[in-house]
Parts: C-alpha cells; sequence; structure tokens
C-alpha cells in the first residue's frame, strides 16, 4: 500500500458512497468501501478506509442537507458540528464501522491478491 493508493481508494469509497446512500445507506456503505479498499489493495489500508468513510457515508443523508443549510446561512456552525458530532456517537453509525472496518480487510486482502498476480 502506497500514499497514493489509500488516498485513492479514500476519495473513491467517498465519491461511489455518498450518492448510492441517498437511495439505501446501506448500499452505499457496503459498495463504497468495497470499492475503495480493492484500489488500496491491503488489509491494513481497506480496515483504514472502512474506518474512515464509514460514518460519512452511512450518515450523508443527514450531513449533506444541513452542509447546504450551514452554506446558505440557515445553521449556526456550533449547531451544525453538534449536531454531527451526536449522529457520529450513536450506536448504530459504531457498529456499521465495525462492520465496514472488517468489510475493508476482506476487500483489501482480495485486491492485494489481484495486485499480486498481475
Amino acid at each position: 500500500m502506497t500514499k497514493k493508493s489509500f488516498l485513492a481508494g479514500w476519495a473513491v469509497a467517498l465519491i461511489v458512497g455518498i450518492p448510492l446512500a441517498t437511495v439505501n445507506e446501506i448500499i452505499g456503505l457496503i459498495i463504497g468501501v468495497a470499492i475503495g479498499s480493492l484500489l488500496a489493495a491491503s488489509k491494513k489500508g481497506g480496515g483504514a478506509i472502512g474506518f474512515l468513510t464509514a460514518p460519512w457515508i452511512y450518515l450523508s443523508p443527514y450531513i449533506v442537507p444541513l452542509m447546504i443549510n450551514y452554506l446558505r446561512g440557515n445553521v449556526p456552525l456550533l449547531n451544525l458540528l453538534l449536531l454531527i458530532g451526536y449522529g457520529l456517537l450513536d450506536i448504530v453509525v459504531i457498529i456499521f464501522t465495525i462492520v465496514a472496518i472488517i468489510l475493508g480487510v476482506i476487500f483489501g486482502y482480495i485486491g492485494l491478491r489481484i495486485a499480486k498476480k498481475s
């Protein structure tokens, strides 16, 4: 795993996962973490991508409208940070983050095997 592959996997996970999460949060989380981990092609990178992107992908239907309201000036910054912070501490988000870490490790291992074959 290099820095470039990790950053590319992180960005791809967010770019793929957030639009899919508007339809279904779980499907967006699984597909985003899987594709990002495959691109990172290591177990450590896949786990880190799962850990870093899972809360943001899962909560994106909640966070994106809040960010839009903040940019329009309807929500103060402190309220925005408190709402997002308490959302990240929810037990469901923590469980899905753990699941995403496991998925990231599995798909990172698969990506590593694919990269070694070619």
